[in-house]
């Protein structure tokens, strides 16, 4: 390869993070209309996708607000912390 091509060409570190972007489950751009809501739900703590088959840290709805659903957490870590404060993460529980 000539060194003019080198040139052309993006640096290691350009393409490390390309592959990284493409391998990443939870793109920081995927919009949440993208998502199959039936199938995946989005942490409201830590923003990381869900799968709800296989998801071990939920919060059931409340009895008094049946409309918000299922909550489901990436981690139990992710599901104190909501725990704690969930008015910091957009909830009304």
């Amino acid at each position: 390869m000539s060194q003019n091509d080198r040139t052309n060409q993006p640096d290691d570190q350009h393409l490390d993070a390309i592959v990284q972007d493409a391998l990443n489950p939870n793109p920081a751009n995927l919009d949440d209309e993208d998502i199959d809501r039936s199938k995946m739900a989005r942490d409201p703590v830590c923003g990381n996708l869900v799968d709800k088959a296989t998801a071990t840290n939920t919060l059931p709805a409340p009895v008094n607000d049946p409309g918000e659903g299922t909550i489901y957490f990436d981690s139990p870590e992710c599901k104190a912390l909501y725990e704690e404060d969930p008015s910091k993460y957009g909830s009304n529980f």
